[in-house]
């Protein structure tokens, strides 16, 4: 018998990737993408429509592959056969080379034709300096689903961390160094990057260009250096299986058997993927297509409702100033869903272990465990952020950007609820080898979503405001289903009372303490002040809520690590549910 390896929990593991997800995003959205877009407006509009085409591009490149990849993996592991690892890493390798060059690839072919569908021109050369970063993601992802898939987060966390560092010190001082060089040149007299500028602000829109592909080249940086930490993780340390169950094992399959293998796993999910990702596409081309036909058409009617903050901002491109708005609101959407993936993500090989075994009780749990969890950190951060949204903005930006992007993120605060949800109840109906009901249902959201893009954008008063509401509208409907769907192929069913409830009632008063909080001190004190006491107070209120309602679970405690420590303490005072 093989010695046992020392495994993360569902909740050990989740915790760690939150974290390093976290700090990510904080690096990301306050020393990244906040500088970014305090550089420029129109500079980041280029960017952020730019990352909108990518990352469906390189999701598209790595199709099923990399949960196949953590799947098989755990599989292998749980019935013992840890010869195979080491095959499925190899086969990995193999095929994200292979993919990552396609999809490489097709970032350059498509920035010879895509700025102009557009009508961003200026995004090409950001487009270019992207492409690279397909590849090294794709090869980084070969390497994180071995480990996830044997559930140790750390290198994953790890990687996460160097390759948003990465992209904080070259983007960043990139971007700044294009911008300054632009402004040094039109004042010595020289070209300005090739051309001639006859004002200071003509030099600020040839630059504009630089400054975004200058940002992207942070990106590209930041996953390179990410994938070199792997490589060197894993030829120094190998994927954490002992000689023990090294030599314990069965001789492993052969290299075709686990490329089939490796398919058969991934075709299902790459289905999904494509069909996420060609919505993705759809919703993301027909959002940029329809602002720019209502702009074009109805440019007086869109300026006339945005008219104060144009002026503020002093924008000669409307386009990308609202494109670029739109991003900021997205910055801070995408904030809550990032950490919450880490859920499904952890959640992923213990799920599949459980089906393996047909271990019916431990799949119930983790189930429940997954929405449970989900819910008290979608809930507070949704709510929180539609009543704060634009107390925040002008707290972290100027007017301008409060009176464009917060009312944008009102209505997505309520979307990030359901947001949440999708990838966790994704990854289990995946784990489960129903990769088919996530395709289907992605393909019934991206219609909604279509439809109201089309419908709504394109009506001058509402403008960019219908993407938001096709958001709510579309995630609502797809969590509908996606709880329907989990209940089918579990055939058991889900215990809505423990999971729902309380977490509700401590959103609402935690939400309603953070307006009324903020709406006094607001009177007397800064904005910036009001609104970081309005946050903790919220944060205070919920917590003491979900204690007082026992909202919180001894079997979740007992997950965390010490958890036995921290279930006795809470136990004392009664707060366990």
């Amino acid at each position: 018998m093989p010695q046992q390896r020392k495994k993360q929990s569902f909740l050990h593991g989740a915790l760690i990737l939150s974290a390093a997800a976290i700090l990510t995003k904080i690096i990301g959205a306050l020393f990244f993408k906040i500088p970014l877009q305090k550089i420029n407006d129109t500079a980041y509009g280029y960017f952020e429509a730019v990352f909108n085409i990518y990352i469906p591009i390189y999701i598209v490149s790595t199709a099923g592959f990399p949960i196949a990849v953590s799947r098989m993996v755990s599989q292998s592991i749980a019935l013992g056969r840890y010869r195979d690892v080491r095959v499925i890493r190899r086969v990995a390798n193999k095929v994200f080379w292979i993919t990552g060059l396609a999809g490489t690839m097709l970032m350059i072919a498509a920035s010879f034709f895509y700025p102009q569908y557009v009508d961003l021109s200026n995004a090409r050369l950001t487009m270019l300096i992207m492409a690279p970063s397909i590849l090294f993601c794709c090869l980084m992802t070969a390497y994180r689903g071995i480990y996830e898939g044997s559930r140790n987060m750390i290198p994953t966390a790890v990687s996460q961390i160097v390759e948003a560092v990465g992209k904080l010190i070259f983007g960043i001082s990139l971007a700044a160094g294009a911008l300054q060089l632009g402004q040094w040149q039109y004042e010595q007299g020289f070209k300005v990057f090739g051309k001639q500028a006859v004002s200071a602000e003509h030099a600020l829109e040839i630059s504009l260009p630089f400054i975004a592909a200058g940002g992207m080249f942070g990106v590209t940086a930041g996953s390179f250096f990410s994938l070199f930490y792997l490589f060197v993780r894993y030829h120094r340390h190998g994927s954490g299986i002992t000689r023990d169950e090294l030599l314990g094992a069965p001789r492993p399959h052969s290299t075709r058997a686990v490329f089939r293998s490796l398919l058969r796993f991934a075709i299902p999910v790459a289905i999904g993927t494509l069909a996420t990702q060609l919505t993705t596409i759809i919703d993301v081309v027909s959002f940029q297509k329809s602002l720019a036909v209502v702009v074009a058409n109805n440019g007086d009617v869109v300026r006339g409702v945005y008219q104060k903050a144009i002026d503020l901002s002093g924008t000669t491109d409307i386009l990308a100033f609202l494109t670029g708005n739109r991003g900021i609101a997205m910055t801070y959407v995408n904030l809550v869903p990032n950490i919450t993936l880490s859920l499904g993500i952890s959640a992923l090989p213990v799920i599949t272990s459980a089906w393996a075994l047909r271990d019916k009780a431990q799949l119930r749990s983790i189930t429940a465990a997954v929405l449970r969890i989900t819910i008290l950190i979608a809930l507070p951060s949704g709510l929180g952020l539609s009543v704060l949204a634009r107390p925040i903005m002008k707290f972290i930006y100027d007017q301008s950007t409060a009176m464009v992007a917060g009312p944008q993120l009102e209505v997505l605060g309520f979307a990030v609820v359901f947001i949440c949800l999708v990838a966790p109840i994704n990854a289990m109906l995946q784990a489960m080898g129903r990769a088919d009901i996530p395709a289907k249902i992605v393909l019934v959201g991206g219609g909604i979503k279509l439809l109201l893009n089309t419908l709504l954008i394109l009506n001058p008063r509402i403008n960019i405001m219908g993407s938001a509401y096709s958001t709510l509208a579309c995630y609502v409907v797809m969590v509908i289903l996606s709880l329907y769907g989990l209940r089918n192929v579990m055939k058991m069913p889900i215990r809505w009372r423990s999971i729902f409830p309380k977490p509700i009632f401590a959103s609402l008063c935690c939400s309603v303490a953070a307006w009324a909080v903020n709406g006094l001190l607001s009177r007397f004190v800064s904005d910036g002040i009001a609104v970081v006491i309005a946050i903790l107070s919220a944060v205070v209120v919920y917590i003491w809520v979900l204690l007082s309602t026992r909202a919180i679970t001894s079997e979740d405690v007992l997950m965390l690590p010490k958890g036995q420590k921290i279930a006795q303490i809470l136990a004392k005072y009664n707060f366990l549910g």
